[in-house]
């Protein structure tokens, strides 16, 4: 399962001062096997979203990077490290791959 955060740019939060503050609205988290499935389980599950008027075509999504994905993305690090950095210790390149994994390894460590 694929895990998901769900917002939209509508409506207006108010600051603790009473005063409207223009921003983005959580509107929450699901799951699902593909985005389509998971967006319908939050519009199932959250069925305040529509009855309070948030238009459903205008809800975005970002996928959210989950123990599994990041165990995965660590073991391909791991597997390439010490030949990429080699190769990179021998000819660095500013687009060089282990210019990635060090990207990737500063995020899933």
């Amino acid at each position: 399962m694929k895990n998901f955060v769900f917002y939209t740019y509508e409506g207006y939060t108010e600051s603790p001062m009473g005063k409207p503050v223009e921003n983005m609205q959580l509107l929450g988290f699901e799951a699902g096997k593909t985005y389509k499935q998971a967006k319908e389980n939050l519009i199932s599950n959250c069925q305040w979203i529509e009855k309070t008027g948030f238009n459903l075509s205008k809800i975005e999504s970002q996928q959210l990077l989950d123990d599994n994905l990041k165990g995965l993305i660590k073991t391909l690090i791991d597997y390439n490290w010490d030949s990429e950095q080699k190769h990179y210790e021998e000819s660095p390149t500013e687009n060089h791959i282990f210019l990635v994994l060090k990207k990737l390894k500063s995020i899933v460590d």
